[in-house]
Parts: C-alpha cells; sequence; structure tokens
C-alpha cells in the first residue's frame, strides 16, 4: 500500500477562471524521496499545502488524499499534525516566537511532551543541524538561510513519517545547500522519512531523488526516475525542458553521453565519460597512426568535445587528453560569463562608495560589518556571495540607505547618502527585498504595479503597469491576490515594481529565488536590457551559474569585509564552493589555466 496516496485531486482558489491543481493522482511509497518539480505557477506549493491538513488553501477542491491507507480528513488533528511536517517556501511565514531555542520547543510544547524528552530531542537536534550556536539568537535577526534551517529542524522536532519541503534551498548559499541535503538525504534513509520537495535548483537533487514529478498548468505531465526524465528533458527539444537539465548533463548529452543510454547526472560521473573517451580515442589514434602517421580525424569521430564554439557560454573549453595538450593550452582563456563591462568608464568617481561601514544590530550581538570599504562603479554588474548570516543583505540595505551604520558612511555620486532627501534616494536607487512580499500592500497585483508607475511618476500608471506586466509574462495575473502567487510570480512582481522607478543603481537581494530555470532565464534577458540601457547592478546571491553568466565583477563578503573582489574568470578558479558546476568538470580535467589571484581587500 503506498503511503501517501492522491487519487483525481482537483483544486481551485476562490473565483479563479481555472483550476490550480487538476485531476492529480500519484502514489508515493514509503521512504521515498520524490523531486517535485515544474515552471513558477504550474501547482507545486499548493499541492504540498493540500497535503498539509492544517495549512490547506481555501477554494474548491475534489478527489482524494489518503495517508497510509485512511483519509486525509479522516486523520485525528494531533496525529496528522505529527505525522506530517512541512517547510514553506517563505521561512518567514512559519517562524512564530522570539528565539531559536524557544521556537525549535514550540511544537513540541504544544504535543505536551515531556520536558526530559524535549531536552533530548532538542540536544539532539541542535546538534544534527548545527544549531547551537544560534539558539539564544532572536528569529528576526536570522538571515534567510538559518530561517530556513530552525524551521526544517523545529519540523523533524516532532519526528513525522512525511516531509515536504517547499523550495528549502533557495536562500542557502552553495556550501549549507549541499549540507543541508546531505542532512535530509539522512534522514530519509537512516529514519526512512518520506520526503516529498519542490525545488528549482536541481543540479544536486536529480542524483539523489528515488524519482522526479513534473507539473505543468496543475497537471503531472512526467512521472519517473531522474535519468529518464534527463533524456525526455533533451529528448522533447523544448526550452521550457531543456531548462530543468543540470549543466553537466546538457554539456555531457551535447556531447553525445547520452548514447550510453546514462546521461551522466554529476561532475563525477560526467568525468568518468570522458576518461572513458579520452581511452578510447588514445587507443583509436595510436593504431591510426602506427597505419598511417596521422590522427585521420579519429578524435572528432570519437565525440569527444575537442572544439571550441559547443556552446554559446562555454564556447572556449577544451577537454585534453594528454600532458602535451596540457602544456600547450596552460594559458587558454576559458571564459565563465557573458558580462558586458561595456558601461564601466575609466577614471570617473563610483555610483556607490562605502567607507568604513561599522554595523551590529544592538550592543549584545557581534558586529555583522567591521570596516569594509567598497566602491561600486558606474555601469558594473556585480555578484555578491558570502555565506548565511554573512551579512549580504543587511549590506544590501546599508546601500540602499534603509539603515544606518553605526559608524562609516555611503556616497552616492559623491554626495552622503544620509544627507539626501528619501525621494530623491528612492529614485536614484531602486532595492529589492529578499522577501518580495514586503513589496506587496494592495489587494491585486495590479494594483501594487499601478501604484509603483504612480510613485515613479507615469503620466498614464494603469497603462505603465499593465505594460511591465507583459514585459514580465505577468498579464493574465494582473487580478489575483499577491498572496496567491507562487514565490517565481511574486519575486518577478516586485522586481517589475522596482523596475517602474527606473533607477540608475539597483541593488537585488536574491533576485533568482524562487524563478524556475525558464524564468531565471527571462530574467536574466531584462537585466541584461536594463545594464546595456546604463543601470548599474549590485545582486546578492547564492546562485553561482546566474551570476557566471551575467556579472562582470564578484565579490565574497566573511567576517564582515570584502575579503575577495575580481573579475568572474579568476574569482570562480579561486573557489571551491562558489563556482559552476562546469568549471569543476572542466577543472578536473586539467584544463583551466592556473587560477588567478583574486583582489585581497
Amino acid at each position: 500500500m503506498a503511503h501517501l496516496s492522491l487519487e483525481q485531486l482537483t483544486f481551485a482558489y476562490p473565483d479563479a477562471a481555472s483550476p490550480a491543481i487538476s485531476a492529480v493522482s500519484l502514489a508515493v511509497e514509503p521512504g521515498e524521496f520524490v523531486v517535485l518539480c515544474g515552471p513558477s505557477g504550474s501547482g507545486k506549493s499548493t499541492l504540498l499545502r493540500l497535503l498539509k491538513r492544517e495549512v490547506s488553501p481555501g477554494g474548491r477542491v475534489s478527489g482524494a488524499i489518503a495517508l497510509g491507507g485512511v483519509p486525509l480528513q479522516d486523520w485525528p488533528a494531533r496525529e496528522l499534525a505529527a505525522q506530517v511536517g512541512l517547510v514553506m517556501q517563505h521561512p518567514d511565514n512559519q517562524l512564530v516566537v522570539d528565539t531559536v531555542e524557544h521556537e525549535l520547543a514550540f511544537g513540541m510544547e504544544n504535543f505536551g511532551l515531556p520536558r526530559d524528552a524535549m531536552r533530548r530531542r532538542l540536544a539532539e537536534m541542535s546538534g544534527f543541524f548545527g544549531l547551537e550556536p544560534l539558539l539564544g539568537r532572536r528569529t528576526d535577526e536570522l538571515s534567510g538561510g538559518q530561517k530556513q534551517l530552525v524551521n526544517l529542524a523545529a519540523a523533524i522536532m516532532l519526528q513525522p513519517r512525511v516531509l515536504l519541503l517547499d523550495e528549502p534551498l533557495a536562500q542557502l548559499d552553495p556550501l549549507a545547500a549541499r549540507e543541508l541535503l546531505g542532512m535530509i538525504k539522512r534522514l530519509n534513509d537512516e529514519w526512512g522519512i518520506t520526503v516529498i520537495m519542490s525545488e528549482h535548483r536541481v543540479d544536486d537533487l536529480l542524483p539523489i531523488a528515488d524519482r522526479v514529478v513534473r507539473m505543468e498548468r496543475g497537471r503531472i505531465v512526467y512521472n519517473g526516475d531522474s535519468r529518464t526524465f534527463a533524456r525526455e528533458a533533451w529528448r522533447r527539444r523544448d526550452e521550457h525542458w531543456d531548462a530543468w537539465l543540470p549543466s553537466v548533463t546538457r554539456w555531457a548529452l551535447e556531447h553525445n553521453a547520452g548514447e550510453l543510454g546514462r546521461p551522466p547526472l554529476t561532475v563525477k560521473e560526467a568525468r568518468a565519460w570522458i576518461v572513458s573517451e579520452q581511452a578510447s580515442v588514445r587507443a583509436s589514434a595510436s593504431s591510426v597512426t602506427h597505419l598511417s602517421g596521422g590522427d585521420s580525424g579519429q578524435r572528432q569521430r570519437a565525440g569527444v568535445p575537442l572544439t571550441r564554439g559547443d556552446s554559446d557560454q562555454w564556447q572556449s573549453t577544451e577537454i585534453l587528453l594528454s600532458k602535451g595538450d596540457s602544456d600547450q593550452w596552460q594559458h587558454a582563456e576559458i571564459p565563465l560569463t557573458k558580462g558586458d563591462n561595456g558601461h564601466k568608464a575609466a577614471g570617473t568617481p563610483p555610483i556607490l562608495r562605502a567607507d568604513e561601514l561599522f554595523f551590529a544590530y544592538d550592543k549584545k550581538s557581534p558586529a555583522v560589518l567591521r570596516g569594509l570599504d567598497w566602491r561600486i562603479e558606474r555601469g558594473d554588474w556585480v555578484a555578491l556571495f558570502g555565506g548565511n548570516g554573512s551579512g549580504k543583505s543587511t549590506l544590501l540595505q546599508l546601500l540602499a540607505g534603509l539603515r544606518d551604520p553605526l559608524r562609516g558612511s555611503v556616497r552616492l555620486e559623491g554626495a552622503p547618502l544620509a544627507r539626501l532627501k528619501p525621494r530623491a534616494r528612492f529614485a536614484a536607487i531602486g532595492y529589492l527585498a529578499q522577501n518580495p512580499l514586503l513589496h506587496y500592500a494592495h489587494e491585486t497585483l495590479l494594483a501594487d504595479l499601478t501604484a509603483a508607475a504612480a510613485r515613479a511618476g507615469a503620466a498614464n500608471a494603469d497603462q505603465a503597469a499593465r505594460d511591465i506586466a507583459g514585459r514580465f509574462g505577468l498579464a493574465e495575473l494582473l487580478r489575483r491576490h499577491p498572496h496567491d502567487l507562487s514565490g517565481g510570480e511574486q519575486q518577478l512582481g516586485a522586481l517589475a515594481m522596482t523596475l517602474l522607478g527606473q533607477p540608475q543603481l539597483l541593488l537585488l537581494d536574491e533576485p533568482t529565488k524562487g524563478l524556475d530555470p525558464y524564468l531565471k532565464a527571462a530574467l536574466g534577458a531584462h537585466l541584461a536590457d536594463i545594464h546595456r540601457q546604463g543601470t548599474t547592478l549590485l545582486m546578492a546571491t547564492h546562485d553561482v551559474e546566474f551570476a557566471a553568466a551575467y556579472a562582470n565583477r564578484c565579490a565574497l563578503l566573511f567576517h564582515g569585509e570584502i575579503v575577495a573582489d575580481g573579475e568572474p574568470e579568476p574569482f570562480f578558479q579561486g573557489n571551491v564552493f562558489y563556482a559552476p558546476p562546469i568549471h569543476r568538470l572542466i577543472a578536473g580535467n586539467g584544463t583551466t589555466r592556473q587560477a588567478a589571484e583574486v583582489t585581497p581587500r
């Protein structure tokens, strides 16, 4: 018997023209690890909420959901709450008390667990998730990634048999994301917890998933294993499917690895395939050389990627077959980005400058920033990296004038930011918050966009709102309440409101969070367009591949200071985790030149 089963489940929000979930049937076995993927707005979050009765959305529902063969509505409320754990898409929506320790204990207290049992579980889970240093911290002072980790630990405190995760990796840095995935996989393997995870970052998920379920427009369009999913996505030649392939898998399939029937899903598998092909090429080349004194094109016929121009982003990458090749290409350029430096004017003052910035949330808290000095040049597109809790969001808020430093100053084109009138500051600097819901204040998306257009001085605010909604693919959602939008749709709507002000400097806090791969590419195109028109961009991000594709400068925030700052190629070549998967694949095969030093600060 399936642990969790859905039969012809259909759900529609009130007054919605079409259902959010349409005739979905699905059976999940005990202990399975299921990845739920699909475009933003396809119904993934709605489906997960329907499986957690306590937060099930209001609307019209038909069909059946059963847990352990028992209809969900027949389960006693107390038992069902313990059986099914949920980590929501927006971590702030799930935190209910003041400190981390109280948050972790909250569920257990409500269930009336004995004090000794609570203390044992708290000690065990705090150690497992590495939360001991945060137990006394206020939850509203945590970074987005730290909040998500606390929510996961709190859900596990009740020892659920089913764990539902709605984009838990969206706000985690690369190292933290891998650590969290490892924890979830251990819970799945060692505790037998059934995991259903909705996620857009699939590179690290496909290799460990038992099953992939893809949704489109509220329906299941694929239900099968990861490798078959990769082959299906490649076979369709559809950009909406192809965008979901891990970059290493796409690279391998472009070079005929898919003919082997097992497309590589990881860097390790891709390297193994390359080694196998290299051995085959050497053997063929040796044989032909013995007969004819030349390689007679054997390398090319072997299907090994040896030439430039194989793809737009990685057009100068070469797979080397021998030490001689490595010597020959030791200083070869390997461009990792498509960043445009065209707007940076040499010798001009920076558009934004931070001098000796110090900041702490209160006297008892450690300093988040410690004498930070930094310059943002006009025409830059800067990607700011850093671990969860390193202070990226705080720094962006200081640079936007939303917080005041304890010491130091921020200058906009030489003028102290603190002395500018709010209207002038907001007109010059656009800011996209990490939580997009902070940008919404009205009952519909159209009302919010119209209000933003009016603030920006648009002659026809309604038309300006509709125009930018069409540009961002939101025209069909204008009458929806912002809270009924998917995370990706909320993110695009918030960005559209920010861009209506036509700022000369745009500060973006995790702009790709919540976006599916296709929408992420669309966002990149929009940002590249305004960058070409002269807007300077600074984005705090954990999305290494997005930064590699667009930024012309990368920086790393650590221990309250900018410790690395430079062009993307040497920056990525000098890092292990803050590097795209393709770079790790190429570097592992000896094709990159020696890593250049990034500028120390």
